[in-house]
């Protein structure tokens, strides 16, 4: 072995991390053969692909092979890292929509670097850099191609998407754990909404019963701003919870 692999932060965070039990499994079959299946796949000496396994091997001594990979740049490296992730099989629903929606981000980004330089590849560029080479089409359903892209429904992808901006980090943690499904936590929004309204409420009458105020002082026309705002907060919530089970604009088919 000639190169001493690094770590890159950046690149890290792409990956997916194995459950407790899976790494456990991964250990135990790396030290049952006391060998690494499978070369670390580096890139510009940085790991995109073995991050796991490159632990395990150091941390029992076990030596294990490297293989380096071309890019242009960082970007293109990213992105097979994303796409490589993809193929996994051992991944939750909502691992899979966050890696798509991660390759779509990048996808969007190198369109606009392409039409920018006018439609036309930089120096360089002619070579294929990932396995799927295409440029995103705004006319294309995006929804579509992520859901496509995550093997997952239409209307899986939208409930997640829900979940994830109005849910709790808990909540979305627990679901791509694959501790809860999709169509379960959908329909638990509501009571995760129920609580932050519950909360506003609170701080609400907390603040309009302690701080007394009038209009024509500075100070106090801010505290009424942001009394206001928070009025504003409680009313949107209550149309968010009209909008999920149980409530006016109620999806039957949460059926995950």
């Amino acid at each position: 072995m000639h190169v001493t692999p690094r770590i890159d932060p950046a690149f890290k965070c792409l990956i997916p991390p194995l459950s407790d039990g899976e790494y456990r499994q991964l250990e135990q079959n790396i030290l049952s053969c006391r060998k690494c299946r499978g070369a670390i796949i580096l890139w510009d000496g940085i790991i995109i692909d073995g991050h796991n396994r490159f632990y395990i091997c150091v941390k029992h001594g076990i030596e294990f092979e490297v293989k380096e990979m071309s890019f242009e740049s960082r970007e293109d490296a990213k992105l097979w890292i994303v796409e490589n992730q993809l193929g996994r099989r051992n991944l939750t629903d909502a691992m899979r929509i966050e890696l798509a929606l991660c390759k779509e981000e990048m996808l969007r980004e190198r369109a606009k670097v392409n039409q920018f330089c006018g439609g036309r590849p930089k120096i360089g560029e002619e070579k294929g850099f990932t396995k799927s080479p295409k440029v995103v089409d705004e006319s294309i359903n995006v929804h579509k191609t992520i859901a496509d892209e995550a093997s997952v429904g239409h209307g899986t992808l939208q409930r997640y998407m829900r979940i994830k901006a109005e849910g709790s980090p808990e909540l979305l943690e627990k679901i791509k754990a694959g501790e809860i499904k999709i169509g379960t936590a959908y329909r638990m929004l509501p009571k995760e909404l129920e609580k932050q309204l519950q909360q506003a409420d609170k701080w609400y009458a907390y603040i309009a019963e302690r701080v007394p105020f009038d209009d024509n002082e500075e100070g106090n026309r801010v505290i009424y701003d942001r009394l206001e705002g928070l009025a504003r907060q409680l009313r949107a919530l209550l149309e968010k919870l009209d909008e999920l089970p149980g409530g006016k604009g109620d999806c039957q088919d949460a059926k995950d």
